[in-house]
Order: structure tokens, then C-alpha cells, then sequence
């Protein structure tokens, strides 16, 4: 039977082709390094018996705690932790204007006392160019050429995935990763200012799509990785932030090609992030602070090469390396990665925060300018407002002078007339038929006419806001759906109608009037109302004063029957007083009712007009003005807010 020993046997030697093939970053990898070089350290102090006790339980702790736990509780510099937290809330309340990939590669800088810059060396031409480049800064005349120069200068494969170049004890080469191959190098440069190089080109089909003269310094210091994420041939991009980027081109095609960004103003706003070289095959090189650093590739190489033949060439060395100018390009790379003090930030570290903040309040503002773009785009302007103000203006002073003249004429007529107080006998049944033609034939029915017509035009100017489609109409379209099995509906004209024409007719079908342009019909049918309880008040006073002549006509006929004394004369007194009281009872209560009513329907007629310029002055002045989003006003201030907060602990720190 096998022991226990035996059965782990196995385990323990797949561990470290586990674990050395896991992805780590460069922070993590040099906080490894010397974890375990402090480890050796102590273990040759002790005797090998507690070394090898101790080996087991410090490979079991190596198994169990990964260096890409998403839940470790990470310990943040003092000098930093201020800043880092105002960091995060500003990831959260930023969301939808800063660069999230970029203030991730800010707060994972904030994390470290020794963050380490990431330098982005990007070719125009493909990755080649950039290789040549990177390894003529990065290789020490002091030794021989080492296996990763090799590797730098024969790659002759057709991968395009950009390529990570990272300080390690031991030279080593991955290209397991989807996105990026990562070249690990015992490089002192990169080791001393914990730098690392990403690698990356512009083939002939990114040239054409991304790489003009309008790109953004956005865009080369985020640069996109791609990956193929199918056998179709579809792509995945990635971005990859850096602190810096630096543009690398071939001769003059690499002099016309370079982003328009380096030669503008904004490279001095930028300071050390972003630059621009050029190899050029020219003797001589002159130095000078430009946007385009030019250097001579072959002088550098040659240079590296003599030195290394012999000592001897120390003098030829430094008279070509610094021909050829390369010194520039290392002197930009390192550059920003030396705090100036023990508890300040690096210099590359804090320009990728105020460039963040810088970008996000651009951003913000842009934001701000396109809303209130189109909030203006949405508002009728002036010059279509005031013809409609003056039309407006005319048609009220040509209405109420229709109303005051044509309800003049109309309560002067014959036919008005026709219903005086001694006349009501026989005209009684002609009150509402009389008062319904005056309101309809007299009251404000040009003003009524002339008002559709504005209103119209202010729906033409788009002044009035738009009303959605009601539900009736999803009703009978989901009604109208056939069912598997069924006959198929008869044709209609609108299933031959294109859709705009569709929707202009579902638009005018089913728009909701306007309650200002119906006011003086409504004014009108309200007024209506009242002609029958005009008609019944006449009705009920002619009986009255009917019935009351008649009472008092019958109590004169008797009492002059009862008394043989009475004269006719006498007795016909109360039956005359009754009539004479009778009408003019019935003279004061109709007249009085009558011109009521007149003044009723002037006075109606006023208000109406008043209420309806007034409601079309309202139109005209806070109508067809965009709404603003309210929503994202209150994001724009929260960003601005988090911003000037950030900007201030930035600058304290």
C-alpha cells in the first residue's frame, strides 16, 4: 500500500509549475522577490534541521494565500491613504466621465511606497522598431549579450500582441496570455526606477482606422490591445493604461506620421507623459529640447557592440552613443520615477492623477456644453416667437372689437327686440330659440376662426409639447395580431403606407386638442346652458302675472255681483290694480333678467379673451424650450464636486 508521502509526492512538484505560471504584476512580483530574498536570508542563519522543518509549512502558506486574491485587505501608505480613498469615492461618483481603467492603474500606484511606471513605447510601423528600441536602452555595455537582446532583436514571428517588458532575477518568456506576451529581464534600469515597458504597434489595419493626426493623448496613453475571441475572426480589445507613452517612427515616413499631439501646445501641459522619436540614419544628430527626439539606432547599436569587443573603446562608445541621442529616450523613460521626496509621489504617478482630473473635467464640461446643446436645439428661437407675439397681439384687439360691435348689433336688432316685456304673451316660446341664434351667429365666431389658425401655426412652430400616442392605439394593434390557424385580415391602407407616413397619421389622429383654441366654443355651449333657464324664468313670470289679473279680475266680478250698491266702475278697481301690479311686476323681473343676461355674455366673452391671450403669451414665452435633464445636471455637479475635492487633497500631498 502506498504511504502518505508517496501520495503527495506529485502534488508538491506540480506546485511550483503552478504557481510560476500564474499572471502577477510587476508590484506584486518585486514585493516576492524580496520577501524571498529576506527569507533565504534568515533561513542560512539557521540549522539545516529547522530549515527543513520549516520548508513544508512555509510551502503550505505559499498554497494557500494568492497573490491574486480579490478580497485582501490592502494596506495603503500613510502618506497616500487620504488621497487614495478620494480616489475611490471619485471612481464611484465619476463613473460616467473619468477613465476607469486609468484611475485603476492610479490607485493601484497609491497602493505602494515603490509604485512602478508603466512606459508605453508605441510603433508606428509595428513592433520591430519599438523592440530595437527598447533594447538599446535597456542593455548594459558592462556585460555580454544576454539571451532576452537575443530574443528583442531575432523575433521574427507574425504574433502582433504587444509585449510586456518586466524586470525578473531570471530571464523568462510568456506568451500563455491572450492579450499580451510579457518578457520578464534582469535589468537594473528597470529594477532601480521599477519601471516596466509595454511593447505595442500599430500594424497597417489600426493605422488606417486609429492612428491619424487627430488622435488624442487619451489614446496613447491607453492604448487597446486586441485578442481573437472566436475561429470567426472577431476581436476582443482590452485597454492597457500607462503613466507614459512614447511614439517611435522610421524616418520621414515616422516625422509625418506622428500624432499632431506632440507638436501641439498641449505636450507642455502634459510635461514628461508623452513623446515623440525618430530614427533617422544621419550622422550627425543635433540635441535640443523638440517635441521629436531623433536618434540614430544603428549609431546606438554599434556603440554597444565596441564597447563590449573590448574596453578599450570606451572613448568610441560615449563619442556614438551620444551621436546617436539615444541618451533622450532613456533620459524620458526614466524620467518622473524618483520622488523628489520620501513621502511625496512619484512625479509620473501624481501627472497620471492631475491628467485624470484634468481629462474628467473636460469631459464634464463637454458633457455640459452637449446638453445644453441640445436643450437649445429642442427651444424655438426668438425670431419665430415674435411673428406669433404680434399676430397674437392683432387677433385679441380685432376680437374684442367683434365682440363689443357684433353683440351691439345684435342686442339693437328687431329680433331682440321681439322679446320685450309686453310682447313675451306671444313670444314666450321664442325666447331660447331667439337668445341661442344671437350666441350662436354673434358671439366671437370670427375670433374663433382666426384663433385656430394661430393656434395652429404656434403647432407648426413646434411651441407646443408632444403628446404620446395613447393607449388605445397599442390596444388595437395588439387586437389586429393574427393567430396561427387563421384567416388572414382583409387589406387596409395603412399596410401600404411607409411608417413616416403611418406615423403622421397616428400624430394627427390622435393629438390631444388644445385646451386654448376650444375656450370660446366652450365659453359658448357654457352660455347655451343658460338660454333654457332664461326661457323658463319668462315662461314662469307670464304665468304669474296671467294668474294674478286673473284672480284679481274674478274677485271684482264678485264682489260687484255680492254688492248691488257697487258700480261697475268700482268694482273693476282691484281687477285693474291687480293687472297694472301683475305687469309691472313682470316689466321690472324680465327686463332685469334680460339685461343680466346681456351683460353676462359680454362680460363671458371679456374673460374669455383675456384667458386666452394670456394662456397663448405663456405658450409663446415658456413653450417649445428643451426640458433639462435634471438627472444628469445633478451627476455633472456631484463629478465637479469630487473633482475640485481630489484636485485639493492632490495638490496638499
Amino acid at each position: 500500500m502506498p504511504t502518505k508521502a508517496f501520495l503527495k509526492r506529485p502534488l508538491r512538484h506540480l506546485q511550483p509549475d503552478i504557481i510560476s505560471k500564474l499572471y502577477v504584476c510587476s508590484s506584486c512580483l518585486h514585493k516576492r522577490a524580496l520577501w524571498t530574498a529576506a527569507s533565504r536570508a534568515r533561513h542560512a542563519n539557521r540549522s539545516p534541521d529547522v530549515y527543513q522543518r520549516s520548508q513544508p509549512l512555509k510551502r503550505h502558506f505559499s498554497s494557500v494565500t494568492s497573490v491574486t486574491a480579490v478580497n485582501v485587505t490592502r494596506i495603503i501608505p500613510t502618506h497616500s491613504r487620504r488621497l487614495y480613498e478620494e480616489l475611490t469615492a471619485f471612481e464611484k461618483e465619476t463613473a460616467t466621465f473619468a477613465n476607469l481603467s486609468q484611475l485603476q492603474l492610479a490607485l493601484r500606484g497609491l497602493e505602494s511606497d515603490e509604485p512602478t511606471i508603466r512606459v508605453a513605447v508605441i510603433g508606428l510601423d509595428g513592433l520591430q522598431g519599438a523592440k530595437r528600441l527598447v533594447r538599446a536602452v535597456l542593455a548594459d555595455p558592462l556585460s555580454s549579450e544576454q539571451p532576452w537582446e537575443r530574443h528583442l532583436k531575432d523575433e521574427e514571428s507574425r504574433d502582433t500582441r504587444a509585449l510586456l517588458v518586466r524586470f525578473g532575477e531570471e530571464y523568462e518568456f510568456d506568451q500563455r496570455h491572450p492579450l499580451l506576451r510579457t518578457l520578464s529581464i534582469p535589468s537594473a534600469i528597470l529594477e532601480r526606477h521599477r519601471i516596466e515597458i509595454l511593447i505595442h504597434g500599430f500594424g497597417d489595419n489600426q493605422k488606417d482606422g486609429r492612428m491619424t493626426m487627430e488622435i488624442a493623448s487619451k489614446d496613447l496613453l491607453v492604448p487597446t490591445l486586441e485578442t481573437p475571441s472566436s475561429a470567426s475572426g472577431r476581436v476582443a480589445t482590452v485597454t492597457y493604461p500607462v503613466h507614459k507613452a512614447l511614439i517611435y517612427g522610421e524616418d520621414i515616413e515616422g516625422i509625418l506620421g506622428m500624432p499632431s499631439v506632440v507638436y501641439s501646445g498641449k505636450i507642455e501641459e502634459l510635461g514628461v507623459l508623452i513623446k515623440g522619436a525618430v530614427n533617422v540614419h544621419w550622422e550627425s544628430i543635433g540635441s535640443g529640447d523638440r517635441p521629436i527626439t531623433l536618434i540614430n539606432l544603428v549609431q546606438s547599436e554599434a556603440a554597444i557592440a565596441s564597447f563590449r569587443q573590448t574596453l578599450d573603446n570606451s572613448t568610441d562608445y560615449e563619442h556614438k552613443w551620444l551621436a546617436s541621442n539615444v541618451s533622450s529616450v532613456y533620459n524620458f523613460i526614466i524620467s518622473g520615477t524618483t520622488p523628489t521626496d520620501s513621502n511625496a509621489l512619484k512625479p509620473a504617478l501624481r501627472l497620471l492623477i492631475s491628467l485624470i482630473l484634468d481629462d474628467t473635467s473636460t469631459a464634464i464640461s463637454k458633457g455640459k456644453s452637449d446638453r445644453l446643446a441640445f436643450t437649445a436645439s429642442r427651444t424655438v428661437p426668438d425670431s419665430t416667437r415674435t411673428p406669433l407675439s404680434q399676430a397674437l397681439t392683432q387677433w385679441a384687439e380685432g376680437a374684442h372689437t367683434e365682440l363689443r360691435d357684433q353683440l351691439y348689433f345684435a342686442f339693437s336688432s328687431t329680433t331682440w327686440r321681439k322679446l320685450a316685456w309686453w310682447k313675451l304673451l306671444w313670444r314666450v316660446d321664442d325666447v331660447g330659440f331667439i337668445a341661442s341664434d344671437i350666441l350662436q351667429r354673434s358671439f366671437l365666431v370670427n375670433a374663433e376662426k382666426e384663433l385656430i389658425w394661430i393656434d395652429g401655426r404656434i403647432q407648426q412652430a413646434g411651441l407646443y409639447p408632444a403628446s404620446p400616442v395613447p393607449d388605445d392605439l397599442t390596444m388595437l394593434a395588439a387586437s389586429t395580431v393574427s393567430k396561427l390557424g387563421t384567416k388572414p385580415p382583409a387589406p387596409r391602407l395603412r399596410d401600404v403606407l411607409s411608417s413616416s407616413y403611418e406615423g403622421q397619421y397616428q400624430e394627427l389622429k390622435f393629438r390631444k386638442p388644445n385646451r386654448h383654441v376650444q375656450q370660446i366654443g366652450l365659453t359658448r355651449a357654457d352660455l347655451l346652458l343658460s338660454v333654457p333657464t332664461l326661457q323658463a324664468l319668462a315662461q314662469k313670470l307670464l304665468l304669474q302675472s296671467l294668474s294674478t289679473t286673473f284672480l284679481t279680475t274674478t274677485l271684482s266680478s264678485l264682489l260687484y255681483v255680492s254688492l248691488s250698491q257697487t258700480s261697475i266702475y268700482e268694482g273693476s278697481v282691484i281687477g285693474i290694480l291687480g293687472f297694472v301690479w301683475s305687469a309691472r311686476r313682470l316689466q321690472r323681473t324680465w327686463e332685469s333678467a334680460r339685461e343680466a343676461w346681456v351683460e353676462r355674455v359680454r362680460e363671458e366673452g371679456r374673460r374669455t379673451l383675456g384667458t386666452v391671450q394670456a394662456s397663448y403669451e405663456g405658450t409663446l414665452r415658456e413653450g417649445g424650450i428643451g426640458v433639462a435633464d435634471q438627472m444628469a445636471e445633478e451627476e455633472e455637479r456631484i463629478a465637479e464636486e469630487a473633482v475640485a475635492r481630489s484636485r485639493a487633497i492632490l495638490d496638499s500631498s
